[in-house]
């Protein structure tokens, strides 16, 4: 396999992950070959595993992509919100950030059976960095002053478990909007402090 320098390396890895996104939200992750991707990217299939172990490392790749732009959103629109009560402004960020979701396609398509596969697939260092990265929304909250009432892990296990159960939702034809914001809120007032003085 030939060497490629730093911007050759840049360059193809963009052409991965823009061309893994259409593929894996044309088709889904599972019927999506390596052979599709390098055939996509126009690569060789020995300069793929250069970069990624499989498809589904490419795959997560391409959602923490997706979560970093989430998160920069989630830092403007805490800049501007700084002023409210902490269950207030945890429940309008987690809001956003549902909202800001649907702008990428393959978030949306990432349901639990997706990440059940995920976790098959991958080896357990990936799976530990993308764990990592869903705490940082919750890290950006606690900059701005909210307190929560358990362990970051468990808040991010909840808000994951959340949105599994929005992701379901989501699929039914009956107008969901209440039964988000009933779970919405009632897992806030659970795991969020009431004030920044509790």
């Amino acid at each position: 396999m030939p060497r490629f320098s730093d911007t050759e390396k840049e360059m193809i890895r963009e052409k991965l992950l823009r061309e893994g996104e259409r593929l894996f939200v044309a088709h889904g992750v599972k019927k999506v070959t390596v052979d599709d991707l390098v055939q996509a990217a126009g690569i060789a299939k020995g300069s793929f595993y250069a970069f990624y172990t499989n498809k589904e490392h490419l795959y997560m790749d391409i959602i923490e992509q997706c979560q970093m732009k989430l998160w920069q959103e989630l830092d403007d629109f805490l800049a501007d919100h700084k002023d409210l009560r902490p269950q207030e402004l945890t429940k309008r960020s987690f809001g956003r950030m549902l909202e800001g979701v649907k702008e990428y396609p393959i978030l949306v398509k990432t349901d639990s059976a997706v990440m059940s596969y995920l976790q098959r697939k991958l080896p357990q260092d990936v799976l530990d960095a993308h764990g990592f990265e869903d705490s940082k929304a919750l890290v950006k909250l606690q900059e701005y002053g909210v307190q929560f009432a358990y362990e970051l892990p468990v808040v991010a296990k909840a808000f994951q478990a959340l949105y599994v159960a929005i992701a379901y939702l989501q699929q039914e034809e009956a107008d969901h909007a209440v039964v988000v914001n009933l779970l919405l809120d009632s897992l806030i007032e659970q795991i969020v402090r009431a004030s920044y003085d509790d």
